[in-house]
């Protein structure tokens, strides 16, 4: 098989898995973004990653896999918004709502401000070769 398929598919396990870790504590933030905007959150989301996984030149791909980890972390430490307060997927509820849960919430917010900047110079990176 053809490297650069596999790694258009590892990126389509990728965003499976981020989506998977996302459903497992969906809030009202989610459902908002997903339904409000007709699906096209995630796909302005996770798209450019599939298409980098299977066009980006070889030499994009060590920025290509820290945009995966960038994204499975955020995917597990982003807060959702839920009816008896904040929801993350590597937290139960009642620590999600303690000073743990702010931190937590907190890395994941750093997270994916870096996951959208690595995926910004991602994609200017393929349109630029």
């Amino acid at each position: 098989m053809n490297p650069d398929m596999i790694m258009g598919l590892i990126q389509l396990v990728v965003v499976v898995l981020a989506a998977l870790a996302r459903w497992t504590s969906a809030g009202w933030y989610l459902l908002i973004g997903v339904l409000g905007s007709l699906g096209l959150a995630p796909l302005i989301l996770f798209g450019p990653l599939v298409f980098a996984g299977f066009s980006a030149p070889h030499a994009a791909w060590p920025l290509l896999i820290f945009a995966d980890v960038l994204l499975l972390i955020t995917a597990l430490t982003l807060a959702d918004g839920g009816d008896n307060g904040m929801l993350i997927p590597i937290l139960d509820e009642r620590k999600a709502n303690s000073p743990v849960g702010v931190r937590v919430h907190r890395v994941g917010t750093l997270t994916g401000m870096a996951y959208l900047l690595a995926l910004v110079v991602l994609v200017v990176w393929i349109l630029a070769t």
